[in-house]
């Protein structure tokens, strides 16, 4: 017994300086953080709209872009710890020509009124062309603008007056007259298709919402009258309504306003947009 409380006694001690070594071992440092890894956003047809790496939203389209990724729950810090590529619904081709248009037309004006056109598919919703310059550089929700009597007055007359407000967006205007040429069904409006991360994984597929809004038969005759107004070429328009002009054929559904703050503005100005519009995007 004796032997053996001094080796008892021996053990705890050495089991006190292994415990002591072990509480004073400094920790080992934290792993640093993964890098950011690139966001991508694509046009519809895959070509590059813009990344992460080129820094912070750089257009109205982007920003109008990113903000429907939050929507869904997706927003860009989350999107940038994993990487993914973002599939839109922008025609490229349509956008280029777009800002050509407006360039052309609107921006070489004394004063720049600025200008905004806006374009959806009437089938699926998906926005085609999303442009706002100068004065309207935002033609989403929140660039309300006041309605002219003759772009409310087609749905008054498909007995769907709710489809519009006394102030709507030029791209609220647009996905309404989009019900017109998808024989009365109204789809809703969006700008993503797709979301995959970098791994390949399948973050997000839009799914579609659509509801009538009148009946075909509605829809088709609006569409007769307004083909054969002068101006119009023989597609289904809305001259005549400056600051606005709104028009259609069974693929695309477009709408163009002119700002007037500070510039004198030929009234015809946003129908002679849209016409250049639809007719170099059937080139």
């Amino acid at each position: 017994m004796r032997r053996f409380l001094p080796n008892f006694g021996a053990l705890v001690l050495v089991v006190a300086l292994v415990g002591a070594v072990v509480l004073l071992r400094p920790e080992p440092p934290r792993p640093a953080p993964a890098p950011p890894r690139q966001v991508v956003l694509q046009y519809a047809d895959g070509s590059p709209m813009w990344s992460t790496g080129e820094g912070g939203p750089s257009s109205a389209l982007v920003h109008r872009v990113v903000a429907e990724l939050e929507e869904h729950g997706l927003p860009l810090d989350r999107l940038r710890a994993a990487g993914g590529v973002v599939r839109t619904t922008i025609d490229a081709k349509a956008q280029t020509v777009a800002a050509a248009v407006v360039g052309r037309l609107v921006a070489a004006r004394q004063g720049d009124p600025g200008a905004a056109v806006t374009a959806v598919d009437p089938d699926s919703g998906g926005v085609r062309v999303y442009l706002g310059r100068g004065r309207v550089a935002g033609p989403g929700g929140d660039g309300q603008e006041d309605l002219t009597p003759e772009i409310v007055r087609p749905f008054a007359d498909a007995g769907a007056p709710n489809l519009v407000r006394g102030r709507m967006s030029p791209l609220e205007v647009t996905a309404a007259y989009a019900a017109f040429a998808a024989g009365g069904v109204r789809h809703r409006p969006h700008f993503v298709t797709s979301v995959t991360g970098a791994d390949g994984s399948s973050l997000y597929q839009v799914v579609e919402v659509a509801q009538p809004a009148f009946d075909r038969q509605a829809a088709d005759r609006v569409t007769g009258q307004l083909a054969e107004k002068p101006g119009c070429g023989g597609i289904a328009c809305v001259p005549g309504a400056h600051p606005w002009t709104a028009g259609y054929t069974p693929e695309v559904a477009v709408t163009v306003f002119v700002g007037q703050a500070g510039a004198a503005v030929d009234a015809d100005l946003a129908r002679v947009v849209c016409q250049e519009f639809l007719a170099s995007t059937r080139e």
